[in-house]
């Protein structure tokens, strides 16, 4: 039996490696177009990077969400799977990234989201398959495969199906929605290839939940209306005080009390403290975030599919054909800066990559001659 986190070899993809087919993973497509260097590495020469704290937080977790959706573990399991990924990375010695002032804040506030999530989790209701195998045929000699996280079964007998994806990570910017938004994009395409309709496409993001209640969308409107609020767990309160505020004082209470009331749901985030008439009041959900696959999506996600590889198989085999990234960005005012994040925080070869030292040994450089002058 194959362990969850572990893949039983799948028929279909040994055949079409037997075959000489070239067959890409989302996550190789990526690796490709974020750097050239890191993926010569990579699939080249066969190396295996140093694992960081990105590539390793929220296994354990999705595992464990695995196990609950096909019944074979409770919720409760979640807050232990938890911890035990915590502990594992600290004993490899995969630390969180500091913060600008040298502190925990990144890690203190994605284990208090995390945390919240863990504690509050309850199992999506329908039925779902999770992990199922995918394959995308882009043309007679090249494929795309990836397991998807969770589909669920919309109507069995017209094959229709939502699609979701795990997401433990930080909100997705406008700029960065279509790169992360192909992975569903692909999801969909296969599944379309199969037969199905697919419903929608989603990220569950875990670190964020949907509050819904009812109240003024600002301080000036003067009626009240069904309000949907998209916050980090670890600040719902913080998010909601206002509100709670004015709901407080529509009630009578005195301002001591509500004073005491807010403080002390502030430091626990938690409604338990506070009246029922006030806590019933908001609901807290998942944050779904759904993502539309059209086909403007499904003609850009090909593009990039085919132009990727094609990139990647023109190269020869020298590693002087493998560039790195640039190190460097322009912001909006033109100016230049580092650019440096994905090489020391995401990419695993970041300590051992000759281009990235000598980026850094020339800066080093540059600044000591500026400082004779």
């Amino acid at each position: 039996m194959t362990k969850i986190g572990q893949r039983a070899k799948n028929e279909e993809l040994e055949r079409l490696f037997a075959e000489g087919k070239n067959v890409y993973s989302f996550s190789k497509l990526n690796s490709i177009d974020n750097c050239l260097y890191g993926a010569y590495l990579s699939y080249v020469k066969h190396k295996k990077g140093l694992p960081n704290v990105y590539g390793c937080m929220g296994g354990e977790i999705h595992d464990t969400l695995e196990l609950i959706v096909n019944g074979d573990c409770a919720e409760s399991a979640l807050t232990p799977a938890m911890h035990k990924e915590l502990d594992d990375m600290e004993m490899l010695g995969i630390e969180f990234p500091k913060d600008r002032n040298g502190g925990d804040s990144i890690r203190d506030g994605w284990v208090a989201n995390m945390g919240h999530f863990c504690e509050n989790f309850v199992k999506p209701k329908g039925r779902f398959i999770t992990e199922k195998f995918l394959l995308l045929k882009i043309d007679d000699d090249h494929y795309l495969q990836g397991y998807c996280d969770l589909i669920k079964i919309v109507d069995e007998k017209n094959k229709i199906v939502s699609v979701y994806d795990w997401k433990t990570s930080s909100q997705f910017s406008s700029t960065d929605l279509i790169h992360h938004g192909r992975q569903l994009v692909i999801y969909q395409m296969a599944l379309e290839a199969l037969g199905y309709t697919v419903k929608e496409c989603a990220w569950i993001m875990l670190k964020y939940c949907t509050v819904k209640y009812i109240g003024k969308k600002t301080v000036r409107s003067k009626e009240e209306t069904l309000i949907e609020k998209i916050c980090e767990r670890r600040k719902i309160i913080e998010t909601l005080k206002s509100d709670i505020e004015s709901k407080l004082v529509r009630l009578g209470y005195d301002e001591l009390d509500i004073e005491v009331m807010v403080h002390n749901a502030l430091k626990n985030n938690s409604f338990d403290g506070l009246p029922d008439d006030v806590r019933n009041q908001y609901k807290i959900l998942p944050y779904v975030r759904k993502y539309e696959v059209d086909d403007e999506a499904k003609r850009e996600c090909i593009e990039f599919i085919i132009s990727t590889y094609e990139k990647w198989e023109s190269i020869g085999d020298s590693e002087a054909n493998y560039p790195p990234r640039k190190f460097t960005k322009k912001t909006k005012t033109g100016k230049e800066t580092d650019d440096c994040f994905f090489c020391t925080s995401l990419c695993g070869f970041g300590k051992e990559c000759p281009h990235l030292k000598k980026f850094f040994d020339l800066k080093e450089n540059k600044s000591e001659e500026d400082d004779l002058f």
